[in-house]
């Protein structure tokens, strides 16, 4: 039995909708950002964190990768070639989408009003709307990132697409990337994640 500390409608809903996927027993622990509760298991108070018998693990990605490697699913053995590109797919997600979604928020409603600069969020819509294009170059006839499979990079990439759109109002137009999000979203492990995270 895993216990995540979080909120599942923050980043704490990768690790749910990857729990489910997996088909583990877990429970939750609510922990809003930056709470003592969050505070209790990572002195920066972000969430999620997952309890792992007496150890914990925090950051949304470690937790996934963790799983899926200790539960040989959504994944690929390390040292090989296909764990190399699906890892680059997840510095994607991180680095592309995560980052413009997550800079946009700061720049909305995180920072006070003396640190938020006025052409950040248009800068991040371009970003965003780039990293699209090349997703879709990447992703070619692909029904996942890695082929026929979903991988934890398609976990990673679904939810910062939702992100931006709920979020940020970047907009997906219609097309591969948005037929891919349909396609994600189909699957009963994300409708499950979503209905616990009250979407």
């Amino acid at each position: 039995m895993y216990t995540l500390i979080g909120n599942p409608a923050t980043r704490a809903f990768r690790v749910v909708w990857c729990l489910e996927e997996l088909g583990l027993d877990y429970e939750i622990e609510p922990a809003a950002p930056g709470s003592p509760e969050a505070k209790a298991y990572n002195p920066s108070g972000k969430v999620p964190a997952l309890k792992v018998g007496d150890d914990v693990i925090i950051d949304s990605v470690a937790i996934c990768q963790f799983l899926a490697d200790k539960h040989g699913a959504l994944s690929f053995p390390a040292g090989t070639i296909e764990r190399a590109k699906m890892d680059s797919w997840i510095h994607f997600a991180a680095d592309e989408l995560d980052h413009a979604c997550w800079v946009w928020a700061k720049h909305d409603w995180i920072y006070p009003e003396g640190l938020k600069a006025e052409n950040v969020k248009p800068a991040c819509e371009v970003e965003f709307k780039k990293a699209l294009e090349h997703m879709q170059t990447r992703l070619g006839d692909n029904a996942y990132v890695m082929g026929d499979e979903l991988t934890i990079p398609d976990i990673l990439i679904a939810q910062c697409l939702g992100w931006g759109q709920r979020m940020c109002k970047f907009e997906i137009p219609d097309g591969p990337i948005m037929d891919y999000l349909k396609r994600v979203r189909a699957r009963p492990a994300f409708k499950k994640a979503s209905k616990i995270a009250g979407r």
